[in-house]
């Protein structure tokens, strides 16, 4: 009987409210938080032989609420061990920012032999709506921080004024601070000796894409490719995309003194990251080795961030991108490839085959890898008479009639337009009604060739073209069995020169 009432007075609504968890849709080689909600990466840093990747995240909910930073290291920047939360909330929350080693030891903060990481980042009072810049230290490899008692570090009593990204500019030797006034459209330079003091410089602003605020501004030097004496300054800005109402990568590529930053191009050219719907808030990694540059973004849309249905997690990164400046017809411009430390080992690539020509659809089957979604396709395609052709991913076929496709997401090219597509229309489970989508960008083929590096891990598909000169990301939701894979072609021939699938599940 006892029993019996403590069944009766459990609150079932509990289990009620308790959503199912998604083990099928966990990414295999993206960075996902083990549970809780997760966006901007922020103090993508290497020290000592670890990449750090601090993140806005939620420590307590899989929703948005409660920022904080979290944190987690890798060897190769595929392979993550997470570490407790880095930089909790208090009276603020902890919104976006960047994070230095010290090396000169220029803040005074170092206690030991080793340098310090200070971490500078938006505070937001969520109460009296202000934001301001703060500052935090480590002595212990990023481990443990300790808040600045001097904060705040720059307050304009301002109601949007964040997400500051440091530098150390070698030329002026100082500390260089990007920060956004979003609803200007500017960005904000400041100067400092120390990290703590800060002195206005310049600002640069209202050119570009300004159909939404900015946010997480980023400077980088980047050599030009072919002539190693050159470098050229890339500053980045989150804001619109290619795509009314959806948010976006833009860049700008110029020259910056140490004070000023002055676009090659005219105010009005607009240079997009990414075509798809999915990478926002990259930032380049600093004091990455070998002068790698290195970009590592949010892989997600505000406009549905909220609905994504993963379980007892909520967002994930983009692959990282090695990225370089290129001259092309246009002048220079932003080129992007996966991380080099993915490139898999001969024990991953499962198939390879050359020189074939096919003229309709052509199945692969008998493959386990296809079963994960979890691959990276590498091809090179030969244009002969095909109109449109490419590659078609996690497919699902009706049980009833093997010829009818009830799912699929599409990676395609278009002769007659030029335009490389991700289709995702039809990729499965719609989260929210502006998820369907068809997400394109003009690519002009040079001798008839198109080159491909499709990445597909669960629910993301990453297609760089190329050798990245466009890119596309786009979060998909396949149910459970659509994971077969065909090339595809519209009834006429097109040229397989190389076709490599490497597997990079767990």
């Amino acid at each position: 009987m006892k029993k019996i009432l403590t069944l009766l007075l459990f609150p079932f609504w509990i289990l009620a409210q308790t959503p199912k968890e998604t083990p099928n849709w966990r990414p295999d080689y993206h960075f996902t938080a083990p549970k809780n909600w997760i966006n901007d990466p922020n103090g993508v840093v290497y020290y000592q032989g670890e990449y750090h990747l601090f993140y806005q995240h939620n420590p307590f909910e899989n929703k948005w609420g409660h920022m904080s930073w979290g944190h987690a290291v890798s060897k190769d920047l595929v392979k993550w061990e997470h570490l407790p939360v880095a930089i909790p909330e208090d009276s603020v929350w902890i919104f976006s920012g960047s994070a230095v080693v010290d090396k000169n030891n220029t803040s005074g903060f170092q206690t030991g032999t080793e340098p310090c990481m200070v971490a500078l980042y938006t505070a937001d009072y969520h109460d009296s709506k202000k934001e301001a810049q703060y500052l935090a230290y480590s002595n212990d490899r990023g481990r443990t921080w300790t808040k600045y008692a001097g904060n705040p570090i720059i307050d304009l009593q301002m109601t949007d004024f964040r997400d500051p990204h440091v530098i150390w500019h070698e030329k002026t030797q100082q500390w260089v601070m990007s920060v956004v006034f979003p609803k200007e459209y500017k960005v904000i330079f400041y100067t400092s000796k120390n990290l703590k003091d800060w002195t206005r410089a310049g600002e640069f602003g209202n050119q570009g894409e300004v159909r939404k605020i900015w946010e997480c501004p980023a400077l980088v030097e980047v050599p030009i490719e072919g002539n190693s004496q050159k470098t050229k300054w890339i500053l980045f800005v989150s804001s619109n995309g290619p795509y009314d109402k959806f948010e976006g990568m833009q860049y700008f590529v110029g020259d910056f003194d140490g004070s000023n930053f002055k676009n090659d191009n005219s105010p009005e050219t607009k240079l997009y990251v990414d075509n798809g719907k999915d990478f926002y808030a990259a930032i380049p990694y600093t004091d990455a080795p070998a002068n790698q540059k290195v970009i590592l973004g949010w892989m997600s849309s505000w406009q549905y961030a909220d609905a994504v249905p993963t379980f007892p997690w909520k967002g994930q990164m983009a692959i990282p991108r090695n990225i370089s400046l290129r001259q092309t017809e246009e002048g220079l411009r932003l080129f992007q490839e996966p991380i080099a430390t993915l490139k898999p080992k001969k024990d991953y690539l499962v198939f390879e085959k050359n020189n074939f020509v096919f003229s309709k659809e052509k199945q692969l089957d008998g493959m386990t890898l296809f079963a994960k979604n979890s691959y990276m396709v590498e091809i090179e395609f030969k244009r002969k008479s095909a109109l449109i052709f490419g590659l078609r991913i996690a497919q699902l076929k009706d049980k009833k009639d093997d010829k009818k496709i009830l799912q699929q997401t599409t990676v395609g090219y278009d002769v007659q337009t030029h335009q490389l597509y991700i289709d995702r229309k039809n990729s499965g489970v719609m989260i929210k009604e502006n998820f369907a989508s068809l997400d394109k960008t003009s690519l002009k083929l040079k001798d008839k060739t198109l080159k491909l590096k499709v990445l597909v891990d669960k629910t993301s598909v990453e297609v760089f073209a190329n050798d990245g000169e466009k890119v596309i990301s786009d979060l998909i939701f396949p149910t459970e069995g659509a994971n077969m894979f065909s090339l595809f072609t519209s009834r006429r021939k097109v040229k397989v020169v190389s076709l490599k699938i490497s597997d990079l599940s767990k």
